[in-house]
């Protein structure tokens, strides 16, 4: 969280928001390719949602535990940050209203990194 906190208070977050908001009401279908979900293209995804260093970095257990959770559980977990956090507040605000969007982006994104886990021999 430490490290999120300081990311999100060295960009402006809601000139991101933005840009993904008129992304999603263009492309309110969009499925990522591979392309699609590496670093350059997504960052704040990326960095905040599915941040590829910190999951290869879980135990069995741990990867067992995140290969089973879902978006909304992601977001339950960031809820209590956003009472202390308004950028986190404000963030969680904007990946609820567009949760349905949001949840099929983390379901191609989550297939990929299993698949990866998988192919390096990582129990999941």
């Amino acid at each position: 969280m430490e490290s999120w906190l300081t990311w999100l208070r060295s960009v402006h977050l809601q000139s991101y928001l933005e840009l993904i908001e008129r992304f999603i009401i263009a492309h309110p279908f969009y499925t990522p390719s591979e392309a699609d979900l590496s670093a350059e293209n997504n960052e704040l995804f990326n960095r905040l949602v599915a941040n590829r260093e910190f999951i290869m970095s879980l135990s069995d257990k741990g990867l067992s535990v995140w290969a089973n959770s879902d978006f909304s559980d992601f977001l339950d977990a960031l809820e209590p940050y956003g009472i202390r956090y308004r950028n986190i507040r404000h963030l969680c605000d904007f990946l609820r209203l567009h949760e349905r969007w949001f949840v099929r982006q983390y379901q191609f994104m989550r297939a990929d990194i299993i698949m990866f886990l998988r192919e390096q021999g990582r129990k999941l």
